[in-house]
């Protein structure tokens, strides 16, 4: 006799290993056993039955659901959940493009990682509660019904996941549309100096022209007067300086001294092969021995 029955539309066999075991773990587990009928390629029914002869006690019952339950769980979140992500995406965004939606897509599974451990328990938790109350009522479980019907809450959560890298997929096209306008900017500006060295010094930065002479600040406040107005702080007025000078080369000195990284992938992005890194030159140690003593 078949206490409960899983219907999964997945023939790999995770479902069933978990089970397996899960089985073992539990009191009374070796009075259970467990049966899988295919339907067809993909339709699987996994059913948790009990040995000939064997009638369970209401612990071993309760116990067998909880399992079916945790299991189940377990596998939506670990197995399943990227299907049902995909199709959330399709429903609730179907009027991004396909290259756009695998862009999103990635961007939920990145978040999803990031926060991993404590997002999957929640997760796993939410559905484990929401599977052993439905079991309390029914003995079979159609996983696919049961998402769209019962597990509201679950999906409410992939929901905030896909808004949030919908919002991160936003502002990288936005911070690309900015970029792509700089560096039209720049094409079309003529150079008004030929090098522009930058020595970084954590939240500060030197500018040297080309000869290695100090770049003053009544120089670069001149330049980019407007910007100096705006009250701007020290990454854009680099930005702006540079973006006005548009120098033919840029080398960046003691990068790992950045605080801000951004700042140098944003001068990289904006100028591209008018940009050298310095892997190490006599200004970088020069820098560096002066920082030791």
């Amino acid at each position: 006799m078949a206490y409960f029955s899983v219907i999964l539309n997945d023939n790999r066999d995770e479902f069933l290993r978990q089970l397996c075991k899960g089985l073992a773990r539990i009191k009374d587990g070796e009075f259970f056993k467990i049966k899988k009928q295919i339907v067809d390629k993909k339709t699987c029914i996994y059913s948790l039955e009990c040995i000939d002869g064997y009638i369970p006690t209401r612990d071993s019952y309760n116990a067998a659901m909880g399992l079916i339950a945790s299991t189940l769980s377990a596998y939506i979140v670990d197995v399943h959940e990227k299907t049902i992500l995909k199709k959330v995406i399709d429903r609730y965004y179907y009027y991004f493009n396909k290259e756009e939606k695998e862009i999103i897509y990635a961007n939920a599974i990145s978040f999803s990682d990031e926060y991993n451990r404590e997002l999957r328990e929640y997760k796993i938790e939410g559905l484990r509660k929401s599977i052993n109350d439905f079991l309390c009522e029914m003995h079979e479980i159609n996983l696919e019904g049961f998402i769209s019907f019962r597990g509201q809450n679950y999906l409410k959560c992939l929901r905030e996941i896909a808004d949030r890298a919908v919002d991160e997929y936003l502002m990288e096209r936005e911070y690309n549309d900015f970029i792509k306008l700089l560096k039209y900017f720049v094409d079309l500006q003529s150079p008004k100096l030929d090098t522009i060295n930058i020595i970084i010094k954590d939240d500060t930065y030197q500018l040297l022209d080309g000869d290695m002479n100090e770049l003053d600040n009544h120089f670069i406040e001149s330049a980019i007067q407007d910007s100096i107005e705006a009250e701007m702080n020290r990454d854009d007025i680099l930005i702006s300086f540079l973006l006005t000078m548009a120098p033919v080369k840029i080398y960046i000195h003691s990068v790992e001294k950045a605080v801000n990284k951004e700042i140098i992938e944003t001068i990289i992005n904006v100028f591209g092969g008018r940009v050298s890194i310095c892997g190490g030159c006599n200004l970088c140690n020069d820098i560096r021995s002066m920082i030791k003593k």
